[in-house]
């Protein structure tokens, strides 16, 4: 039986195959461990597109490597390969073709991987570290967008040394997200802008944010025909806004909730807040998981506005989180995030990827 069916029970059951003890609670929900994880922090995960038969997943990190894994029905997990930056890799994508895969670093360089001859070529050039890139497959164009802590936002066509296309933003560059024909890049000092990509991308709007504190991740999301139709900005107070960009009752649809907090919905008692690092919807279901320094992923149904779980915590943050192309498996990243700084670090703990069977637990509850 397949392991990532949608009829397994993995992730569910009470024992772990890694024999876990009683005291290590560095995988509490007892989920596959991706072989030969990164060396250091984990910043971005991304799994291959549906074009790609299998399963794939890329993973960078701040020993400035980005890691290829084949992902098995049984859940077994094979290194295929790997390519360096010469600083810390902050976000990685694939082409739709699932033939190459693109990756920003904080050398201020974006490469493009060519996975069938294994060789990686610079494409992308900022005046400082690229924190974002995201592949745009047009009817009339392909590129590849990349935003930076230079408070620009460039389009590469991957063969040109010069740029489509460069827009200025308001700040450094912290997120962004492509659905085409709608990309949204959220900045430094709460700058938030969506992007219209037909024929060629310009700017569609400025919205001024509906959080009061640092933008960290944002998602996309689309509706019931597979339009894109708002997005999920996740900041640094344990806190999500669902915005829309043409709701009906704009008063009614877009709302924030807290989350990644220490004593739930206790409002009397003081909480401790954490960072929400990662947003990342499901293909089928459109709920969402979240991802935070508080070591905790959720996972959410917008539209009901309930949450349909919350894990156990792990002993160290959640990094990142992205679920394969069918919704799946739910892969998130174990880290230390630095959001408690230095004295925090322990070069000790290992770093990891873990893959949870997601097909159940994400359906929305109403939903037989």
């Amino acid at each position: 039986m397949s392991l990532f069916g949608s009829t397994s029970g993995f992730g569910t059951g009470g024992t772990s195959m890694f024999g876990n003890t009683a005291t290590d609670n560095h995988n509490p929900m007892k989920d596959i461990e991706v072989n030969s994880p990164p060396d250091d922090s984990i910043g971005c995960l991304a799994f291959s597109p549906l074009t790609l038969p299998g399963n794939f997943l890329i993973a960078g990190s701040w020993a400035n490597d980005v890691r290829c894994w084949e992902v098995q029905d049984n859940g077994q997990t094979i290194p295929k390969a790997q390519q360096m930056h010469t600083g810390p890799v902050l976000d990685v994508c694939w082409s739709d073709d699932g033939s190459k895969v693109f990756t920003a670093s904080c050398d201020k360089t974006a490469k493009m991987w060519d996975l069938n001859s294994n060789q990686a070529i610079q494409i992308a050039q900022h005046e400082a570290p690229v924190k974002t890139i995201h592949w745009i497959k047009a009817p009339n164009y392909s590129c590849v967008m990349t935003g930076s802590w230079d408070k620009t936002l460039k389009f590469w066509d991957t063969r040109s040394p010069t740029p489509m296309m460069t827009l200025q933003l308001p700040e450094r560059c912290y997120c962004a997200d492509v659905v085409h024909p709608m990309a949204v890049v959220a900045t430094a000092e709460r700058g938030l802008i969506v992007y219209q990509l037909e024929n060629q991308p310009s700017e569609f709007r400025r919205i001024e944010s509906p959080l009061k504190h640092q933008h960290r991740c944002v998602a996309i999301f689309k509706d019931k025909v597979n339009k894109p139709t708002g997005f999920a900005l996740g900041s640094i107070e344990g806190r999500v806004a669902i915005h829309y960009i043409n709701p009906p009752n704009p008063a009614k649809d877009n709302f924030t909730f807290k989350c990644h907090r220490s004593n739930g919905t206790n409002t009397s008692a003081p909480q401790d807040i954490y960072a929400v690092n990662g947003i990342a919807f499901h293909p089928a279901h459109g709920t969402l998981a979240t991802v935070g320094s508080d070591g905790r992923f959720s996972f959410w149904d917008k539209d009901a506005r309930t949450k349909l779980k919350t894990s156990e915590q792990l002993d160290q943050p959640i990094s990142a989180c992205c679920f394969n192309h069918n919704g799946n498996i739910f892969a998130y990243a174990s880290s230390y995030d630095w959001s408690k700084g230095h004295e925090f670090y322990n070069p000790q703990k290992k770093n990891y990827i873990f893959l949870r069977n997601a097909a159940e637990e994400l359906k929305p509850r109403n939903k037989k």
